[in-house]
């Protein structure tokens, strides 16, 4: 899990999302482990982001969510990732449901120190 945690993370870090947080889910006893969270600034670029993923990880499906684009939701077995509009993420705030679970990774201190 964690090699797929450390790609999706470098894929979407590429992309310039913003807010991007990741939750270890995995002692909840859910079917999946980990919960990666991140904002576009408006449902257009929600659904670009969404496009580029579904083509770049060779996906066959797509999301749920994708026709509103308010939220989309990618399902990546062990990892499922949220796109957010900002008003959307501030409405259902996963962030602080999830906040004592979230991750710190190595990437984020380089970015925060710039």
């Amino acid at each position: 899990m964690d090699e797929k945690i450390s790609i999706l993370y470098n894929y979407l870090s590429n992309k310039k999302c913003k807010d991007l947080a990741v939750y270890d889910l995995s002692g909840e006893k859910l079917s999946y482990g980990c919960v990666m969270v991140l904002s576009c600034s408006d449902v257009l670029n929600n659904k670009n982001l969404a496009d580029e993923i579904i083509k770049d990880f060779s996906l066959d499906y797509f999301p749920e969510g994708y026709n509103k684009g308010e939220w989309i939701i990618f399902d990546f077995n062990d990892v499922i990732l949220h796109l957010f509009i900002p008003i959307t993420r501030e409405k259902y705030n996963l962030d602080k449901l999830w906040q004592t679970k979230k991750i710190k990774l190595a990437d984020e201190d380089k970015k925060n120190k710039k």
